[in-house]
């Protein structure tokens, strides 16, 4: 029970995110790419308020050891020995090359942004040509004896260094041969001494990271250690330099980031060293790399949060944890089958919720099931390729999802459904490939209509089609070619209850709204500075609900193409709190028995927005200050407004982490929970260190 609602509280999904292996920021567009253990590849916006707008899933046994942009180009390498480049549009890759030299540990490119240089297991630097849109091996530079797990590029673009066992070497980039060779020192004498990172400064000072906890700093042009802290418990597996090359940051097994500045050692003198300043203690497991996004840190490892820091010294502390729970959900609700779909990696799950006719009035009182969750069946992709997205009709009778490469559509049939073991079968729709230019695309994103007739989908092209269902094919009805979503990616959509019309929401902060049955365009909303989070039609069908990164609540009234009355009065009245937070809304939904209520949720808290109360005026809110209070699991703001009537937003924070609630008939939510205990439980164990008192 909680307050008003019932709810099935689903805790049986076992999602678990995976560890961040790289993290490369791009300061021009402003992006964060984000590689994961299992190779999938995260693209955030900082631009919006850390915003992670596309998800490339990885491919089994293919791993991101090393990621590096050139302009809006973004390059991946790994241990499969080949360099890949993605398409940001299609989220595909777009072109390959191969190393010709093994494995790939690291990646870097030239200052002109027209080479790449990888490190690689055999002991070779290897240049790739990336000029006119290419991707083309070029040479190899002279083998060493051992692998090559760390490269930087010097900015004037005549040296090439790298790091591996017990050495650091410089490169020619002209000749191909290392003209320097640093040695660095072991704790044990049968115990090699792993460089596993390293950058260089224009001024030739070269910041290197080893397995002894080390962080050293190098005068590159002379061969010669200028000062080396021991920094760290253990592995320092990560560093990076900032822009004024006078800030530079550590971090690896021990979980700790280290800041060094360089800096004058008295007042008004001119004479400047290396020495440590801070330590951030954000992470519980191990680092594994680091990144400079303009004015902030970000860090990421094994525990799977991506961690922001303010850089600049003298200043409080400022931090944010970016939870790793994907924003395009792994979790959709069959309304009126009361049926819940899950996605994992190549596999759906479709479960029949648990079924009581006890009701309380005590909040949070746990009720007795007449029947449990049942899993009625499981969706194998048969190619083993990770599912993109997926969707269910509300009568449960079309399941349908989407790989790299293909749609795939089931049409489910449940006899005896109430009984403990009903029957299921299962009918795969085939795919209409009688046309060329009418053949159903693989997609970003897809939802069906309500009766499990029609499949709307966001194709890799930027497109959106409507396909329908004839005599067990899938065809396409229409396609539309004519949204500006051509040229960036679709991050959602979502359809009207009465099936007739579907938004769009794209990276180029653009929202749609097409006629599905007309085959037309209807409107597009007023382009706002932001991008579109969460978007959901009003049970009529005559509004639009958006929410924005700025965490923004807008309704739009696509009759008079406008914003509605109430969005016009409110939509700048959110209390402080609200526009304070840093999750961002992944999901609005609404019950027919509540018609002014806007329900909404992050990953940590769900929000019911009463549109029929007024937000007070910013005197009043200054006047009296609202102090939350708690009453069971939910809170409201305590202060009245002008007329004597309680504040409009509510919330509950009883479930994190929240993969997705969504609404059943009568009083009944779904809510999908995955708690931090239960994936911290998974992680592998940390540096063992010793605390006062044991």
């Amino acid at each position: 029970m909680m307050g008003e609602f019932r709810v099935h509280h689903i805790r049986f999904f076992e999602y678990q995110p995976k560890a961040i292996h790289c993290i490369a920021y791009n300061n021009v567009t402003e992006k964060l790419a984000v590689s994961r253990s299992d190779g999938t590849l995260e693209l955030w916006s900082s631009r919006d308020h850390w915003f992670q707008e596309k998800m490339i899933p990885g491919v089994e046994g293919k791993s991101i050891e090393a990621l590096c942009w050139q302009g809006e180009r973004l390059f991946t390498a790994g241990l499969d020995g080949y360099i890949t480049e993605f398409d940001l549009l299609r989220l595909q890759p777009k072109a390959i090359a191969t190393s010709n030299a093994g494995p790939i540990w690291c990646l870097t490119s030239d200052p002109t942004g027209t080479f790449l240089a990888a490190g690689t297991e055999d002991g070779c630097v290897v240049i790739f040509d990336t000029e006119n849109n290419t991707l083309e091996f070029k040479r190899s530079f002279d083998k060493q004896e051992s692998r090559i797990l760390c490269i930087a590029w010097h900015s004037a673009g005549e040296t090439i260094v790298t790091g591996g066992i017990d050495n650091i070497r410089l490169w020619s980039v002209r000749s191909g041969h290392a003209y320097q060779r640093l040695t660095l020192g072991r704790q044990e004498k049968n115990k090699e001494t792993i460089v596993w990172c390293l950058a260089i400064t224009s001024d030739m000072t070269i910041v290197s990271g080893d397995s002894r906890g080390k962080t050293s700093f190098w005068n590159g042009e002379q061969g010669t250690l200028i000062k080396s802290f021991l920094s760290h418990k253990a592995d320092v597996f990560c560093l990076c330099v900032d822009k004024t090359e006078t800030s530079v940051l550590s971090s690896g097994v021990d979980s700790t980031v280290v800041q060094f500045e360089y800096t004058s050692t008295q007042k008004d003198s001119d004479w400047k060293v290396w020495v440590k300043s801070l330590a951030h203690f954000r992470h519980t497991h191990d680092v594994r790399s680091l990144a400079l996004a303009n004015d902030h840190i970000v860090s990421g490892g094994v525990d799977t949060n991506l961690v922001v820091y303010r850089l600049q010294l003298g200043k409080k502390k400022m931090w944010r944890k970016l939870a790793p729970i994907p924003h395009q959900s792994m979790v959709q609700v069959a309304r009126q089958a009361e049926m819940v779909v899950l996605k994992y990696t190549n596999y759906l799950e479709v479960w029949r919720l648990g079924h009581t006719n006890k009701t309380s009035q005590t909040d949070g009182e746990i009720l007795p099931l007449q029947s449990n969750p049942l899993k009625l069946v499981q969706l194998k992709n048969k190619s083993s390729e990770p599912i993109v997205c997926f969707a269910i009709s509300s009568h449960g009778n079309l399941v349908a999802f989407s790989d790299q490469d293909s749609i795939r559509a089931y049409r489910l049939v449940i006899e005896n459904k109430e009984l403990i073991n009903p029957t299921v079968s299962i009918k795969k729709l085939k795919l209409d490939t009688c046309e060329d230019s009418r053949i159903p695309l693989p997609a970003h994103h897809m939802v069906v209509s309500t009766d499990g007739e029609k499949l709307v989908t966001a194709t890799v092209c930027g497109n959106v089609q409507v396909l329908h269902i004839e005599d067990g094919h899938l065809k396409v009805e229409h396609t539309f070619r004519d949204s500006k979503a051509r040229d960036d990616s679709i991050t959602m959509m979502c359809l009207c209850p009465n099936d007739q019309l579907v938004a769009i929401g794209d990276s180029g902060r653009n929202v749609t709204i097409y006629d599905i049955s007309k085959q037309q365009v209807v409107c597009q909303l007023p382009q706002y500075s932001c991008q579109v989070t969460a978007m959901a039609f009003t049970l009529s069908g005559e509004t639009l609900v958006a929410v924005y990164t700025d965490q923004m609540v807008y309704e739009f009234d696509i009759a008079e193409q406008e914003y509605t009355g109430w969005s016009k009065k409110n939509s700048a009245k959110f209390p402080s709190h609200w526009k304070r937070r840093h999750s961002k809304i992944n999901h609005v939904f609404f019950l027919s028995q509540h018609p002014d209520k806007i329900f909404l949720h992050d990953e940590q808290t769900l929000y019911v927005l009463d549109k029929s109360k007024s937000f007070p005026t910013e005197e009043i809110r200054q006047l009296k200050k609202g102090s939350w209070r708690q009453d069971g699991d939910r809170k409201s703001l305590g202060n009245q407004n002008g007329n004597g009537s309680s504040q409009p937003l509510s919330i509950c924070k009883k479930y994190k982490y929240i993969l997705h609630i969504d609404a059943l008939g009568d009083d009944w939510l779904v809510t999908v929970e995955r708690p931090p205990a239960a994936i911290n439980d998974n992680l592998p164990s940390t540096l063992k260190t010793k605390k006062f008192g044991t």
